[in-house]
């Protein structure tokens, strides 16, 4: 191996890491760039593709400075980002148009025409997907129908993932786990389903023809890229494809009974399944995993985090700059509020639809409620609402993926919420089972991380690079207590009635 570290580059929703890693999981370097999306209108949702390949330029020549680090340092790259963001470029890769993000919702009729034309049943069954403007294919079809003339010029379409890979090597191709995610993928062949491209309306599947398994080496990286980032010319570029089956690896899900849950702007939780397992009321999804031979079930939530930092952003400001002047996280000066709010939060029920509900209602329409509010309600109770109203959306997933799987023995967690202990305690409650962090926050860096080891061969497979590379937080453990269960039992039941009684108005 030529090199000690491996530079891993996560494209996150809203921002960019990149993290020097060597092969026993220490970290050598870090850097960070925070961006914004395009909200053109409440659920219409684009983002310049310019700022993530802006923040690559600018975050891997200070992560080697960082870490101390040359070029010749470098042994390999692994790309990891979010998923089902699409964008139409060139034959050289130049963006044609915005690209439009996981969480827009401008495509409910594109959605409603595949339901009325294709059914959910049958989409779903080649899959493991919902339709939903969640999901890459009715972003195509958008793109066909009401930019024709972009549709017709661009080259491909690409995640973010793909962007950044042909950013790097000039090579258009994807992986099974950016695939899976795009409706497009047959996940059971785990090939692109062209007669579901020519029923949506599609000529045919306008993404990368290459579908490679995930860790494969794309390429190397290209001179031109070297020479802007400060890399060298060669280096093998490998393609981690989506951050939740990378922070599954991370945090050592890699068999059935453990469950991985990472908040960050959204939640996601995985469970790994040794054979594809469909759900027959279609509330959770079948993805491809990092792991070869093995598929997860997959729930997620739109807006969970990105409530938390709403709050902040809208009703916290005492927060902010009391933190800006004493050097504390905003966040934490919240979640110290919200521990002195006791469970239930006052009586008060949050649901944290802020962009459509995914998992497991699929509802693009649903909104946002603050339910319950009193005079004598205060900003404490408001922020322990999130933090119970999160815990509770993400509980009622875990409670479908036990019915499917027949056990849940532990569930790990990772993102930006789980700093909070108090978080992880609500969550151990809400859940009924032990929950524990991983030793690294940024569990899928450290997944993209234990990929790339294996795919130059330092390690045998990604299973393997996880328990040397990773670890769990043990003292940051968190046990349920019985009476708190029971509970949040009593308060889901009661964040399920809220729902369905608003749905049903809504409707």
């Amino acid at each position: 191996m030529n090199g000690r570290w491996v530079l891993v580059l996560d494209i996150g929703t809203t921002g960019a890491r990149a993290m020097l890693f060597d092969a026993d999981g220490r970290v050598g370097g870090f850097a960070y760039e925070e961006y914004q999306s395009v909200f053109r209108a409440p659920n219409v949702i684009d983002h310049d593709p310019a700022t993530w390949l802006g923040a690559v330029s600018r975050i891997v020549p200070a992560a080697l400075q960082a870490g101390r680090a040359g070029a010749g340092d470098v042994a390999a790259i692994s790309v990891t980002s979010q998923r089902a963001t699409v964008l139409p470029v060139d034959p050289a890769g130049r963006p044609l148009a915005p690209a439009v993000l996981w969480q827009d919702k401008r495509t409910v009729a594109q959605c409603e025409r595949l339901a009325q034309t294709i059914g959910e049943s049958e989409v779903y069954r080649r899959t493991g997907l919902r339709i939903d403007p969640y999901f890459s294919l009715p972003k195509l079809m958008w793109f066909a129908e009401r930019m024709p003339e972009v549709y017709r010029a661009a080259h491909r379409f690409l995640t973010v993932h793909d962007l950044v890979i042909h950013h790097l090597t000039g090579v258009f191709a994807t992986e099974y786990t950016q695939a899976s995610r795009t409706m497009l993928f047959d996940v059971t062949r785990l090939a692109w389903d062209r007669e579901l491209a020519r029923a949506a309306g599609l000529p045919g599947v306008p993404l990368p023809e290459a579908v490679r398994p995930t860790g494969t080496i794309a390429g190397g990286v290209t001179s031109e890229a070297a020479s802007r980032l400060g890399l060298r010319q060669g280096t093998p570029v490998v393609m981690a494809g989506g951050d939740q089956q990378c922070a599954a690896v991370g945090l050592g899900v890699v068999a059935p009974g453990l469950v991985k849950v990472t908040t960050g702007t959204g939640s996601f939780l995985v469970a790994p399944v040794p054979k594809p397992v469909f759900d027959p009321k279609r509330r959770v999804l079948l993805s491809a995993s990092a792991l070869p031979g093995q598929w997860i079930l997959e729930a997620g939530i739109f807006t969970t985090g990105a409530v938390l930092r709403w709050f902040r952003d809208q009703l916290g400001h005492a927060e902010v700059e009391a933190g800006r002047a004493g050097g504390v996280d905003p966040y934490d000066l919240l979640t110290r509020e919200a521990a002195e709010s006791p469970p239930g939060a006052g009586g008060l029920v949050w649901l944290p639809h802020f962009a459509g509900s995914a998992a497991p209602h699929w509802d693009p329409q649903a909104r946002g409620v603050v339910y319950g509010l009193t005079l004598g309600h205060t900003r404490r109770d408001l922020a322990r609402a999130i933090l119970e109203g999160v815990a509770l959306e993400i509980g009622m997933n875990l409670e479908v993926m036990r019915g499917l799987t027949g056990r849940v023995d532990e569930v790990r967690v990772s993102g930006g919420m789980v700093r909070s202990d108090l978080f992880n305690q609500i969550q151990a409650d809400v859940y009924g089972c032990e929950v524990v962090p991983g030793r690294l926050e940024q569990a899928t860096a450290l997944g993209a991380a234990a990929l790339a080891f294996t795919a130059i061969g330092v390690y045998g497979d990604p299973a393997e690079a996880s328990r040397r590379m990773g670890g769990l937080d043990e003292p940051r453990r968190r046990v349920p207590d019985a009476g708190r269960c029971e509970f949040y039992r009593d308060r889901m039941r009661i964040h399920e009635q809220v729902y369905r009684a608003l749905a049903a108005t809504a409707g």
